[in-house]
């Protein structure tokens, strides 16, 4: 995206939380407004967790990834500066304390790890805070550019049955943590520009590469023991469809949805988008050179049981590079398109809602997935 662009999606996110006062240049006087805008940052392209703070923490800026973890945003901190003191755990401030002293103290680099309590949530998070001064053109106040990594605890992991399955499941969340850890520390990197951008994008490439695998080994491994809730499976397609489509449109992709009747509200787990989206990012790869993905919803019958079924059908001008018995296979590569686990979790999630999915080529250049949830024989009550 080219810096002037950057520069003013920054500006017209200042704007909106009120960091701004509207004027077209920057009050160099505040080096948090400064910062954002001489260095032509907008930190919403950051993927990890991450915030632009004052050094005296009066005023900072979150991206989105940093106010889905907390659930706090700007204005919380604005109207009360104490409050994220007040929501680290009272065992833990001292530490906090003295990373944040020491970045007021002139030093550049300041590493903290403490219990937080986010914002309408009764589990703590435990933290651990990276953070760099950086001091923006045409001002010698620096400002503290942090980024957040969530860590999970392994004693909460092992505690309970089944050694095997216990280390199996520590080992996937201490790994999934170093690999935040390390993309936190490259988001450092690159925001001072000790790593050429290039880089970067490749290192980030193999580091959420793995994240995925790891994430995915969790899902087949560990099943979701969340209730499911009672919700209509056309709406969650169509979330994910929209969440893809300028993905796709930039592959020459079009997409299409067709309701055949009114669907009945099923119970959903949380994952069941999470195999939607394997799904739909399995059949973009397929259509390489471009192409069409329509998708197709109804209610069908099957040995005595009613079943909602979508069809997630696949149109290219060229053969469809795949063989229908190595599509749910782990680690398939589909024009390079690296499958991991994700279909095999697909399928696994599917079995939890009592269906099935499967695949087969209907013609060399037309591929179908056919997806079938049960509906319930009595009927679902309505969520409240």
């Amino acid at each position: 995206m080219p810096t002037s662009n950057i520069r003013t999606l920054s500006r017209n996110k200042l704007k909106q939380i009120g960091a701004l006062d509207g004027t077209e240049c920057p009050n160099h006087s505040s080096p948090l407004r400064a910062g954002l805008i001489e260095a032509g940052t907008a930190i919403d392209f950051v993927p990890s967790p991450a915030a632009l703070w004052s050094l005296d923490r009066r005023s900072c800026l979150f991206n989105d990834a940093a106010r889905e973890l907390l659930g706090f945003c700007e204005h919380d901190f604005k109207q009360d500066a104490s409050l994220w003191l007040e929501r680290v755990h009272p065992d833990d401030r001292k530490e906090f304390l003295r990373a944040w002293k020491s970045l007021q103290g002139g030093d550049t680099r300041a590493s903290s790890r403490y219990r937080f309590q986010p914002k309408n949530q009764t589990q703590v998070l435990w933290l651990r805070e990276v953070s760099s001064s950086y001091a923006p053109n045409g001002t010698d106040k620096p400002n503290v550019w942090t980024v957040y990594i969530e860590e999970v605890p392994l004693e909460s992991v092992f505690r309970g049955a089944g050694q095997v399955r216990n280390f199996v499941r520590g080992l996937t969340h201490d790994m999934g943590n170093n690999l935040q850890a390390i993309r936190g520390e490259l988001d450092i990197l690159r925001f001072s520009h000790a790593i050429p951008n290039d880089s970067a994008d490749t290192i980030y490439r193999g580091i959420n590469q793995v994240r995925r695998l790891v994430h995915e080994i969790e899902e087949y491994l560990f099943p979701s023991s969340v209730e499911p809730k009672t919700e209509d499976p056309a709406s969650v397609l169509a979330e994910v469809i929209q969440s893809r489509e300028k993905e796709m449109a930039a592959h020459g992709i079009r997409t299409g949805m067709k309701l055949k009747e009114s669907l009945p509200k099923v119970p959903l787990d949380l994952q069941f988008g999470r195999a939607l989206t394997n799904v739909i990012d399995f059949s973009r790869a397929l259509l390489s050179k471009g192409g069409e993905l329509n998708i197709e919803a109804g209610v069908c019958r099957q040995d005595g049981e009613n079943y909602i079924e979508l069809n997630i059908v696949s149109s290219s001008e060229t053969s469809l590079q795949v063989e229908e018995g190595d599509v749910f296979r782990p680690f398939a590569n589909v024009n390079g398109h690296r499958a991991g686990l994700s279909m095999a979790v697909a399928q696994q999630i599917l079995k939890r809602h009592f269906g099935k999915i499967v695949f087969r080529k209907e013609q060399s250049n037309r591929g179908v997935f056919s997806l079938l949830i049960r509906v319930p024989n009595t009927p679902v009550p309505e969520e409240k």
